[in-house]
């Protein structure tokens, strides 16, 4: 495109595009996936619904990839392209609590961390994840687990209305009575449908919790894996346990598992007393804190790193799954994790056709990832999350779209499961000509 075209669209906007050599540029192409790390032909800051639809007006004319990004966070990269277009969402950052404290108002570039602190000031809190630099907009559409979701349920089914910008620039509202197809496909069906502007979501009272993190260390990594297995199946929905497994070359691998308990400390270490008296522990920091305080504990950046991954969804953690995650964390020759997350209560008392995101059971969702560094250390991660994928059983159907990286077709169809075809006809109906394609994408029927 000429320089002459690109000035003449940026003059139409009340926001900013940033092109390659500008300032911003470098830091807005960039995401938490590394290795896809893509030079896109410009970057649009929009600040209002004028702008996306100027935006969409200009990809179409041009036939550009598109990319939309919230807190650039995507397994998959999709939080940028190559030589196409991004649209940069952090200027929709309002957040607006209604009077009763029953629900707000949040913008889709908001971070999880930024809402977290201002719904806190008024003791309320919404479902989000466990890392403040995430992006509502992809958290939410994919589903959203966190740790207040055994009680209150995933972060999508705490959305009550979703205002967004469709492929043919139309602006419309979706929830139960408008649109009601929209807002059940947006619950769980990724960023396959639009660009979202905003969501009104739930608040629900959480200003103390008893909760903190545990960590286990052992040279063989099936015994602390069973201690969570333990815990996991003694958990009320008062209970959310979100488990990381970590190991390096030559050390003691360790699970640390953030456990967050709405409820009275007295009861909180009834139902912890196995984990944590458990003769591996090395660390415990569970006490009755404030819940912004257990959000708080990831580091509000994460930098960018290199990481293949493998992982899936079973009903349960049985000794065939134990012994194949032992084996691959005992002894292995890059740092490497994996993520055990516990859906239980409020997430599978949903039917699992009542919206988009399928895990409407019971059991865990398993993501694991090897760390490499450029130029040659991609081959030996892919072999140990390629051997990992071969080996540990997961469900045929259903998968966290929000950790997958790029599985493509195949992959989509078996995560969500039944609910697929469904989405199918509504992408066609709402996105025919797939202008949203950069995502874990839904072909329109």
């Amino acid at each position: 495109m000429s320089d002459s075209t690109l000035k003449a669209f940026g003059r139409r906007l009340a926001g900013t595009v940033f092109m390659p050599g500008d300032a911003r540029y470098e830091k807005l192409r960039s995401g938490y996936a590394a290795k896809y790390a893509s030079h896109p032909a410009l970057i649009v800051h929009p600040l209002n619904t004028h702008d996306l639809q100027k935006t969409l007006e200009f990809v179409t004319a041009h036939q550009l990839p598109l990319a939309i990004r919230c807190g650039g966070h995507s397994y998959g990269g999709y939080s940028t392209c190559e030589g196409g277009l991004v649209i940069d969402m952090s200027g929709f950052d309002s957040i607006e609590i209604n009077a009763a404290k029953s629900r707000a108002r949040i913008g889709a570039g908001l971070r999880c961390g930024k809402v977290d602190m201002e719904t806190a000031k008024t003791g309320v809190a919404t479902v989000l994840g466990q890392c403040p630099s995430v992006g509502v907009g992809g958290y939410l559409l994919g589903g959203g687990l966190g740790p207040l979701m055994g009680k209150h349920g995933l972060g999508c089914d705490n959305v009550l209305a979703v205002e967004i910008v469709l492929a043919d620039g139309r602006v419309v509202r979706a929830n139960a009575e408008e649109n009601p197809d929209l807002y059940w496909a947006l619950r769980g069906g990724g960023g396959n449908f639009g660009i979202v502007t905003a969501f009104d979501v739930a608040l629900h009272p959480v200003p103390i919790v008893y909760a903190g993190d545990i960590t286990l260390e052992a040279e063989d990594p099936r015994e602390f894996l069973r201690a969570y297995r333990d815990c996991v199946a003694m958990a009320p929905d008062d209970l959310t346990l979100i488990a990381r497994v970590w190991a390096e070359p030559r050390k003691k691998p360790q699970i640390t598992v953030q456990a967050c308990y709405l409820g009275e400390e007295v009861p909180g270490k009834k139902v912890l007393a196995g984990l944590r008296q458990y003769r591996r522990v090395i660390a415990d920091s569970i006490q009755m804190r404030r819940y912004l305080a257990l959000e708080q504990t990831v580091p509000a950046d994460i930098p960018p790193s290199y990481h293949e991954h493998a992982g899936g969804f079973f009903a349960q953690l049985d000794d065939q799954r134990i012994e194949v995650l032992g084996s691959a964390f005992a002894n292995v020759a890059m740092p490497s994790d994996c993520f055990l997350t516990h859906l239980h209560g409020a997430v599978a008392r949903v039917p699992v056709d009542a919206t988009a995101f399928p895990l409407r059971r019971s059991g865990i969702a398993c993501d694991a990832a090897a760390y490499w560094t450029p130029p040659d250390g991609q081959k030996a991660a892919k072999e140990w999350t390629d051997a990992l994928k071969r080996t540990l059983p997961v469900d045929a159907d259903g998968s966290y779209v929000n950790g997958m990286d790029r599985e493509g077709e195949d992959g989509v169809r078996r995560a969500y499961g039944t609910n697929y075809a469904l989405l199918q006809h509504i992408k066609k109906k709402y996105d025919p000509e797939n202008v949203f394609a950069l995502n874990q994408n839904i072909r329109p029927a």
